[in-house]
């Protein structure tokens, strides 16, 4: 197909049946085997900031049939590391369409910079699994570099695990759904401020998101949710937030987040948290359970997942272009 045989426009929701379809078939072609659901993607593409109409490309055929896609995120404020999802078609895109999509993806994130600070690096990154090698080309091609490595871990229990008890000192107590939700947000603001790209936040938007993807969310179930106390000073010391089965694996268990306060870190709360999540799994029916970790994590939560009986079972690989040199404004290293 020459140039003139394409269509080019934003996305609507409409097309999220079809941008599912795409992304199912990347993820065979790449051996992931993941599913896509479209109303997953209208929940992401509805997020609070995100604008479709002026935040997306759709690249269809002059039958009408979309060929590939790109949508970039630059929500967080400021927007110094906007990253973008996308896919092409295995059987109907080709290296001009990965091209035109990851330069649009540029050219867009490019036009953000006039929201950073003037002294900020700002990047742009986006993801390609790991081995896949049209998309892996096409990344090089357009001057992105691999920045991160990202792994699914896995584990597949064979007989009902045995729930630990918590740490001295901490006890479990019922999530309240709404009530306690801003206690959530907070032990994940603290747990998370030492994730690689992490860039503060308002507490408001914080909570506008959680909002977001909890409204109406056929995958979470405020009963599952744990909540890890001080018991000597009635504070959340972590928490562990798994879903009722994993968006992608229909059947298996996922852990949306785990994560503990600062303060409370290295006393054995989060291996806790994970295994009695196991047990609760299991009980449920649910032999198999997936969280997604940074390859690199700072806090070194990979080895904190192995030495809960997980391992590797996909990666995804993070590219990254610098679009201005400056001060790095995002957690890059631990303090």
């Amino acid at each position: 197909m020459t140039d003139s045989d394409y269509l080019r426009r934003p996305l609507t929701l409409d097309d999220a049946e079809r941008v599912a379809e795409i992304c199912s078939a990347v993820s065979a072609s790449a051996g992931a085997h993941e599913r896509f659901h479209p109303r997953d993607l209208r929940k992401e593409w509805t997020e609070p900031n995100l604008d479709l109409s002026d935040s997306s490309l759709g690249i269809f055929s002059r039958a009408g049939l979309l060929i590939g896609y790109v949508v970039l995120f630059a929500t967080e404020e400021p927007p110094v590391r906007p990253w973008f999802a996308w896919a092409v078609d295995p059987e109907q895109g080709n290296p001009a369409t990965r091209a035109e999509l990851l330069a649009w993806a540029q050219e867009r994130a490019s036009a953000v910079i006039a929201q950073c600070p003037p002294e900020a690096r700002v990047s742009v990154s986006g993801g390609v699994y790991q081995g896949y090698s049209a998309d892996e080309r096409a990344l090089e091609a357009a001057g992105f570099s691999p920045a991160r490595v990202w792994h699914e871990m896995r584990i597949d229990m064979t007989q009902r695990p045995t729930p630990p008890d918590l740490p001295v000192g901490f006890i479990m107590r019922p999530y309240r759904h709404e009530e306690d939700l801003p206690i959530l947000v907070d032990v994940v603001r603290d747990a998370f401020s030492d994730h690689y790209g992490h860039i503060e936040q308002s507490f408001d938007r914080d909570l506008e998101m959680f909002r977001h993807w909890f409204h109406d969310s056929p995958y979470f179930d405020p009963e599952r949710v744990m909540l890890a106390v001080d018991e000597a000073s009635g504070a959340a010391a972590g928490s562990v937030l798994p879903l009722i089965e994993y968006h992608r694996r229909p059947g298996v268990g996922y852990i949306d987040m785990v994560g503990v306060c600062r303060a409370y870190r290295r006393r054995g709360l989060a291996s806790a948290l994970l295994r009695r999540s196991f047990t609760d799994y299991w009980d449920r029916g649910i032999r198999s359970v997936c969280l997604e970790v940074d390859g690199a994590s700072l806090t070194n939560a990979l080895a904190l997942y192995e030495r809960v009986g997980m391992s590797v079972s996909q990666s995804f690989v993070t590219c990254e272009k610098l679009l201005r040199d400056g001060v790095e404004l995002a957690k890059v290293a631990v303090d």
